[in-house]
């Protein structure tokens, strides 16, 4: 049931809601939905009657589940997504799926494997538009990418031989994006716990920058009943502001001729397309448009061209009840000028790359950090288990039963079988490695990092996502 409020609360500019995937994977409950009154009367006005009524019907029904798999971890057709979970592919993300019903993935070892991530189908748009418009390598960056989703979608987008950094500046959020990144296993993807005017100031160069900024959450009002209560006219001013001021401190980091692909999950035209021509006005740039499918029900621009120069003004808006997924606003702005990297076949420069970011950035994690020396052991570290390209040929595979693996992601101390090797071994769950452990014949101790542990102690049927 949709309800109005008549007094909707009023927030701080930092209370912005940065990222739709911030509920990525949370179990959502059936609620009553009450609405701000001034939400209501802008938003009516906004998408007009018929498009609203759908929107509320659409808040009224049950969030879509959508995973999607990880390429770099899956060989072709060593799995599948389980068919009782009736999954339907997401056109515009190949590696994406809707599947009828939430599994419970907190306890699936194969999540935590990084295996498949759990994403809002909406916010996998972001494959299309990469691979459409980037054929070369390229260095990348996502600036606001917390929890991960985004990031890994874009590693998995963009060509082979591409760098991408991932940012994030709230110190906690970083930590969640770093284990998230790290448990994705591409080597070519750097964790930086920075805020945009840090990156100003490297004058580090990129093709590509993703920029899911900080709004004000009107799309997950039905996954998210915070966002609700956070939403005010002012915070919509006070988001809109926050924008244009991230915008203009990344960019110069953005190379002539690359791209800017910008997106919120909000609906409201200030946050969504007046930003988008105060870009085009205020710097020297063009707005590029994506080919779709009219069974994908995406929406355009619902004030037309702001500009009024008579060209198109091509921009991509995802409304639940009309589209099958949360709310997202999505556009892909080209900086003139040329760009060799997205045009032509070049060669880059990593490891310069890494040697000036580390000058002025402060770099979470990268690749497959060095093991710890304890006593006269080495202790490998976790990231070396979940690595795609390192090579773990060094320690034994030992293969676990499910208990075993919710006990060791727990944890716990676990016994392995008598046949397991003694010392350090991997542990692996359907042929996929979830970490190490010290085998002392009677017990293993546990190598798995504390801070990434499975907290609750109920253990549920073993879900069946991948098969």
């Amino acid at each position: 049931m949709i309800k109005d409020k008549t007094q909707p609360t009023k927030v701080s500019p930092s209370t912005c809601i940065s990222s739709q995937e911030e509920q990525e994977g949370e179990a959502i409950e059936r609620r009553t939905i009450t609405l701000p009154s001034a939400f209501t009367d802008y938003t009516r006005s906004l998408f007009g009657d018929s498009l609203y009524q759908t929107f509320l019907k659409g808040l009224e029904d049950t969030p879509p589940v959508s995973i999607r798999l990880n390429p770099f971890k899956l060989a072709e057709n060593t799995h599948k997504v389980n068919p009782q979970l009736h999954p339907q592919p997401i056109p515009w993300c190949k590696e994406g799926y809707w599947l009828e019903t939430r599994p419970n993935f907190t306890f699936d070892p194969l999540l935590h494997a990084g295996v498949y991530y759990v994403q809002e189908a909406s916010s996998m748009f972001l494959s299309h538009a990469l691979q459409y418009y980037v054929k070369q390598p390229v260095i990348a960056l996502d600036l606001c990418a917390a929890p991960g989703g985004k990031t890994t979608c874009a590693r998995a987008s963009l060509p082979a031989g591409s760098i991408l950094f991932s940012n994030e500046p709230i110190g906690k959020r970083a930590q969640i994006l770093a284990e998230n990144v790290q448990k994705y296993g591409h080597q070519d993807v750097i964790v930086t716990n920075n805020y945009p005017r840090d990156y100003q100031k490297s004058k580090l160069a990129f093709d590509v920058i993703i920029a899911d900024v900080p709004c004000s959450g009107e799309g997950m009002f039905r996954k998210d009943p915070q966002s609700i209560a956070e939403w005010s006219p002012q915070n919509v001013e006070n988001c809109w502001q926050l924008q244009r001021s991230i915008i203009a401190d990344i960019w110069d980091n953005l190379k002539p001729g690359g791209l800017l692909i910008y997106s919120t999950c909000t609906f409201n035209a200030h946050e969504d397309e007046e930003n988008i021509a105060w870009i085009l006005t205020e710097y020297d740039a063009e707005l590029l448009s994506l080919p779709t499918e009219k069974a994908w029900n995406i929406t355009g621009s619902l004030i037309g061209n702001p500009l009024k120069d008579g060209r198109e003004f091509p921009v991509y808006r995802f409304i639940p009840g009309k589209t099958l997924g949360e709310g997202i606003f999505m556009a892909i702005i080209r900086k003139r000028g040329e760009d060799e990297a997205l045009t032509k076949e070049t060669t880059l420069n990593i490891n310069k790359t890494l040697t000036d970011a580390r000058k002025h950035l402060r770099i979470l994690s990268h690749g497959v950090k060095e093991g710890t020396l304890k006593g006269k052991n080495i202790i490998p570290d976790h990231t070396l288990a979940l690595s795609i390209s390192a090579d773990k040929s060094t320690y034994h595979r030992v293969e676990v039963d499910y208990q075993t693996a919710i006990a060791y992601l727990r944890h716990e101390a676990v016994a392995l079988s008598t046949e397991a090797p003694r010392g350090i071994v991997l542990l692996t769950y359907k042929g996929h490695p979830i970490g190490f452990a010290k085998n002392l014949g009677n017990r293993a101790n546990n190598l798995y990092p504390q801070e990434w542990r499975i907290k609750s102690t109920h253990i549920p049927d073993e879900p069946s996502v991948l098969i």
